[in-house]
C-alpha cells in the first residue's frame, strides 16, 4: 500500500452526517418518483471497508472496498463523494502537469441573467455553446492552457421560480502569463467583453477573475484544486423549494454534465486513465 500524499479514510460517522442531508430530498422525489425516493433511501446504507497493512510501517488504515449509491445529481451523500473524487483527481492531474511544465492558476466566476425555472435547459446549451465560441478565439488560446468548468444553479433566493446558473472555471494558464511583455494576461474587463460577445447578449454579464496564489509554505496545487471543488457538486439548498419546482428542476437538468474540462488538464487526465467523475465509481479514495 502506497502511503504518500494520502488523503485521511473517511468514518463511518462521517458517511452518517452526509446520509441525514438527503431525506430533505427524498422527501420530493416521493410525491412524483417514488423509485427514485427509494434510491436515495438505499443509498450509502451498506458500507463494506478492508483493513489494510502499510509493508514498511505496520501502519493500518481502513479503505471503503463496496458500497450501494443512487448516483443521483441532487442526492446530498452522492455529491460529498464526488466532490471529494474531483478534489483528489484534480490534484493528481494538476502534479502531473507542474512535474512537466511551469504554470500558474486563476479563478474565474461567468454569470449571466437569473432565468425562469422552465428555461434552465435551453439557458444551459447556451453557456455551454457560448464557453465554446469564447475557448476558440485567438486570445483564448493564447492565453489558456486548460481548465476545469464547474456549472453552479443555484435557485434565486427569493424566487425559487427564478435560477441563478454560472460557471466556476480554474484555468491553467503558463508561468509567463503575468508577464506583460508577452501579452497573455487578460484582465477582468476583457474577460467581461469576450464573454458577452460568446453570449451574444446585449448586456454586459459579470465576470470575476482571481489569481490564485499560495501563503507561505502553503501547496499552490492544493490551493487551487480547493478554490475549484467547493463549488461544483456541493448541495444546492432546495429544502424550501415546492416539490412542483423541484420536479421541473428535474426535467431540465437531465442529461445536463456540471464538469468539464480541456486543453492541457483534459490531456493529462487521459494520460493518468482517469474515470467520469458524474458517473465512475465513487468508492474511489486515491489509495490504489
Amino acid at each position: 500500500m502506497n502511503n504518500t500524499q494520502k488523503l485521511p479514510i473517511l468514518q463511518e460517522t462521517e458517511f452518517q452526517e452526509k446520509k441525514l442531508l438527503t431525506f430533505s430530498i427524498l422527501e420530493k422525489y416521493q410525491y412524483f418518483n417514488k423509485r427514485k425516493a427509494q434510491d436515495m433511501i438505499d443509498c450509502g446504507q451498506r458500507l463494506q471497508f478492508g483493513l489494510y497493512e502499510h509493508i514498511e510501517t505496520l501502519e493500518q488504515q481502513k479503505k471503503l472496498e463496496q458500497m450501494y449509491t443512487c448516483k443521483d445529481r441532487f442526492c446530498p451523500f452522492c455529491n460529498w463523494r464526488r466532490a471529494r473524487k474531483l478534489a483528489i483527481q484534480s490534484y493528481e492531474v494538476l502534479k502531473a502537469i507542474e512535474s512537466e511544465n511551469s504554470v500558474r492558476y486563476i479563478f474565474a466566476t461567468f454569470t449571466l441573467k437569473n432565468c425562469k425555472i422552465g428555461d434552465l435547459s435551453s439557458i444551459i446549451k447556451q453557456m455551454n455553446d457560448s464557453f465554446k465560441r469564447m475557448q476558440e478565439t485567438k486570445r483564448f488560446k493564447n492565453s489558456i492552457l486548460g481548465y476545469i468548468r464547474a456549472l453552479e444553479y443555484p435557485p434565486q433566493k427569493d424566487d425559487f421560480n427564478y435560477m441563478h446558473p454560472h460557471y466556476h472555471c480554474l484555468f491553467v494558464v503558463p508561468a509567463q502569463y503575468f508577464d506583460t511583455k508577452k501579452k497573455l494576461y487578460i484582465n477582468q474587463s476583457e474577460w467581461q467583453k469576450m464573454w458577452q460577445k460568446a453570449l451574444r447578449v446585449d448586456y454586459l454579464p459579470s465576470v470575476d477573475v482571481r489569481i490564485i496564489k499560495a501563503k507561505g509554505e502553503a501547496d499552490p496545487i492544493a490551493k487551487a484544486v480547493a478554490e475549484t471543488v467547493k463549488y461544483p457538486l456541493k448541495s444546492i439548498d432546495l429544502e424550501p423549494m415546492p416539490f412542483n419546482l423541484f420536479e421541473e428542476l428535474t426535467k431540465q437538468m437531465k442529461s445536463k454534465r456540471a464538469i468539464a474540462f480541456g486543453g492541457i488538464f483534459k490531456d493529462y487526465r487521459k494520460k493518468l486513465v482517469l474515470d467520469d467523475v458524474e458517473t465512475g465509481d465513487l468508492i474511489y479514495d486515491g489509495l490504489e
